[in-house]
């Protein structure tokens, strides 16, 4: 009786593609399979939406199976390799169990496997039916560095054979929204996504020709840090990036230029009549979350709140606006001295950097001559639940 063929479905957000996810197809090529399906998600169930939209994510894996000498067919000759629509087909979140659903009824007497990373198998058993999926294909894991497989469900799985790279989307994807070449990548990919301006490669572009290059160059140093400490605290990465670049998207206006937006949009802050007599500039995070949203297509409202609090801060911040709040004093375009301190503060405690920077702010705006009441109002909150926690 001939063996049964043999078919593997790798399923992810795949963005962007990396050097990780090929080494792990070609460790799965060695058991000879009849197909391998790539199928990127519409959206993952463990993610935010991706930041790249699904016809890029798959002409990435294209090119990189190319550059990796592994489309269409392998050059053994006997695996088909596919990127199949069929988790951007439903336009919807799909779970797993359907996808292999799916490739069940497509190959109904296949021996059908499912590919993953071994960070995977830990938490195995929490994805939604995850007995169903082992019903109908079996796990093949590949160990990657600081994954051992522990499996303290027990979930049945086989092991490739060898190490896979540590690579991490998020890691890669800040680095990507910092400008930067992560070295995770292939040049065929990095290619693809400076070409397209994907990963906010298109809005950098856009920033450049209009900010001054003082303001440029600041903004990325806020968004490097904002990034660094969005990793280090859990803040989605695009999110950060976006508030970083942003932020200051109307610094460069001078004072009457912003006093007359702010009329013309009829912007709402908090003493808005005494701030547009005594301190215009102050105006600017109001304005620049306004650009945000009406020139740059921004509808996030944390990240739009972020921008818009990060002169005077906040009552009762979320991590995002504390991020861009300390990033923004403390980057390392910065010469005043507090700026380092704050910075490696936040690195131990954002919190505790949340509350410095808002002190820093106060001294200085007491030395100019003028302190918005909100500053001080906020500073009070902040202590309050300092001595309270």
């Amino acid at each position: 009786m001939p063996a049964k063929k043999k078919i593997i479905i790798y399923g992810g957000a795949f963005d962007p593609p990396h050097k990780g996810h090929f080494a792990l197809m070609k460790a799965a090529l060695r058991i000879a399979p009849a197909a391998l399906y790539i199928v990127p998600g519409f959206r993952s169930p463990f993610k935010d939406f991706p930041a790249a939209p699904y016809k890029d994510r798959a002409a990435m894996l294209k090119d990189g199976l190319k550059a990796e000498g592994l489309i269409g067919r392998h050059k053994g000759g006997r695996t088909r390799i596919t990127v199949h629509p069929f988790e951007f087909k439903q336009k919807r979140l799909t779970y797993t169990w359907r996808t292999v659903d799916f490739f069940k009824k497509l190959h109904p007497d296949a021996e059908r496997y499912f590919l993953m990373g071994s960070d995977c198998i830990e938490t195995f058993h929490r994805w939604k039916h995850y007995r169903r999926i082992l019903s109908k294909a079996v796990l093949l894991a590949g160990r990657r560095p600081g994954f051992g497989l522990k499996n303290l469900a027990g979930v049945p799985y086989v092991q490739l054979k060898g190490r896979f790279p540590l690579i991490t989307s998020a890691a890669l994807k800040a680095a990507l929204f910092a400008g930067r070449r992560p070295r995770g990548l292939l040049p065929a990919t990095f290619s693809y996504i400076a070409r397209k301006g994907l990963y906010l490669g298109a809005l950098r572009r856009r920033l450049k020709k209009t900010l001054t290059p003082e303001r440029f160059a600041h903004t990325a140093a806020v968004t490097d840090l904002a990034l660094e400490l969005g990793l280090r605290y859990g803040a989605d990465p695009l999110r950060a990036a976006l508030a970083g670049l942003l932020h200051d998207a109307a610094r460069d206006l001078p004072p009457r230029a912003l006093v007359r937006y702010a009329a013309r949009s009829r912007l709402r802050a908090p003493g808005l009549n005494e701030m547009l007599k005594k301190a215009p500039l102050l105006l600017h995070s109001y304005a620049g979350a306004d650009l945000a949203a009406k020139r740059f297509g921004v509808k996030d409202r944390s990240v739009l709140n972020a921008i818009r609090q990060h002169t005077l801060g906040s009552r009762k911040p979320d991590l995002l606006s504390k991020i861009i709040y300390v990033a923004d004093l403390a980057a390392c375009d910065r010469s005043f001295p507090e700026a380092g301190t704050v910075a490696a503060l936040a690195r131990k405690d954002l919190d505790a950097a949340y509350l410095r920077a808002n002190y820093v702010k106060l001294i200085y705006a007491s030395r100019a001559g003028w302190r918005h009441p909100e500053s001080a109002k906020v500073w009070n909150s902040l202590r309050t639940r300092e001595k309270n926690r």
